[in-house]
């Protein structure tokens, strides 16, 4: 009885052995990161594109016809240098009038000449005194003035509707319809807004008018952009900034914030609040073009040799903010730990009190992460 009870005894040890071993199998691994000493950089991250510093957009004073460019865009322009000329267009009104005004000169030249006959004829037969005859000649000569001068109106707006033929413009040489639009500062043709023969509207106290090219100093550029409302309180205007664009991904270029808009703005396609950022660039290799998208990463703050643990390991309970230090790594036993974060990188935090260099944390078990 005795051996057997012994056997009894070892047999139910080991089952008990067996259990305990496989409940250390069954402990879901963790996995864990060690809070370091180093330096830790916060940015804020803005889209936008580049743009010259000096931007113009070139309208006209008088709707009508785009009747010739002398440019094209990428062209480079003087001062005064012709741009583009606008046929003014007449509206119906005007060309009512116009042709009234014809046919009222016409009658009157048909008039005169008719007076003038009969006095000629009056003063041959001694019926008339002569000056008569130079008062219907100087009547006369105000009639074909006044006819000249309605004809070339109306073949103006005959001119806009038919297009302008160079080699009958000897028959136009009264009446200059063209407005010649020239370069208002030398620089950069960056885009025509419109092709020959297109309508513009005219600038007006009530209406913009349309805008026929956009052109500017491409010697300095700067990048605009957009920073979500969330980041806007950590810029401050002469913070330096890093800039990519996809023309060159390996390469990075500098700059320093020149201006932050004080009021925001509902961006329609992400539905958030955002604010305008500029920043003057250096492109001293000149690689940076006008229009290229770009993405900034603005430098908000540093420390340099502080803690710094994986965000991962950060624990939220009301106020606090706790890590699970591992004081077991057998066992994986835990301690909470409440500290105290500083800046963010959105990867790492910075832990300013409640943890030192080297502890390992809790980041939570594989299977819960992988879940």
């Amino acid at each position: 009885m005795k051996t057997f009870f012994l056997m009894l005894t070892a047999g139910l040890f080991t089952i008990i052995q067996s259990g305990c071993k496989s409940e250390a199998e069954n402990l879901s691994p963790v996995r864990t990161s060690v809070a370091e000493i180093g330096d830790m950089t916060q940015t804020v991250v803005a889209t936008g594109r580049i743009r010259p510093l000096h931007q113009i957009e070139i309208r006209s004073k008088s709707g009508g016809t785009v009747r010739r460019f002398y440019i094209e865009e990428g062209d480079r322009v003087k001062k005064g240098e012709k741009l583009f000329e606008i046929t003014p267009d007449a509206s119906p009104s005007e060309q009512v009038r116009a042709r009234e005004a014809l046919r009222k000169a016409n009658l009157e030249v048909k008039q005169a000449e008719d007076d003038l006959r009969i006095a000629e004829e009056l003063w041959e037969k001694h019926l008339g005194p002569e000056q008569v005859v130079r008062d219907a000649r100087r009547t006369l000569d105000r009639a074909q003035a006044g006819l000249a001068a309605a004809e070339a109106e109306w073949g103006l707006i005959q001119r806009e509707k038919v297009g302008f033929d160079e080699s009958n413009s000897s028959t136009m040489d009264i009446v200059q319809s063209s407005t010649t639009i020239v370069a208002p500062i030398d620089g950069l043709i960056f885009t025509r807004e419109v092709d020959e023969g297109a309508t513009v509207t005219p600038t007006t106290s009530a209406s913009g008018g349309t805008v026929v090219v956009t052109m500017g100093d491409d010697s300095e550029l700067e990048f605009r952009g957009d920073v979500d409302e969330a980041d806007i309180g950590k810029l401050k205007i002469g913070l330096p900034i890093n800039l990519t664009v996809q023309a060159y991904p390996q390469k990075q270029f500098t700059g320093e914030i020149t201006h932050i808009s004080p009021v925001g703005r509902i961006d329609q396609q992400e539905q958030q609040t955002v604010f305008g950022v500029r920043a003057l660039l250096e492109n001293e290799e000149n690689l940076l073009r006008v229009g290229l998208s770009a993405t900034t990463r603005i430098v908000v703050d540093e420390r340099k040799q502080v803690v710094i643990v994986d965000e991962m390991g950060l624990n939220f309970k009301g106020d606090s903010v706790y890590v699970k230090v591992i004081v077991d790594s057998t066992t994986q036993k835990t301690e909470d730990r409440v500290v105290k974060l500083g800046i963010s990188d959105g990867i790492r935090t910075e832990v300013t009190s409640g943890l030192e260099g080297g502890e390992v944390v809790s980041l939570g078990s594989v299977v819960d992460q992988e879940n």
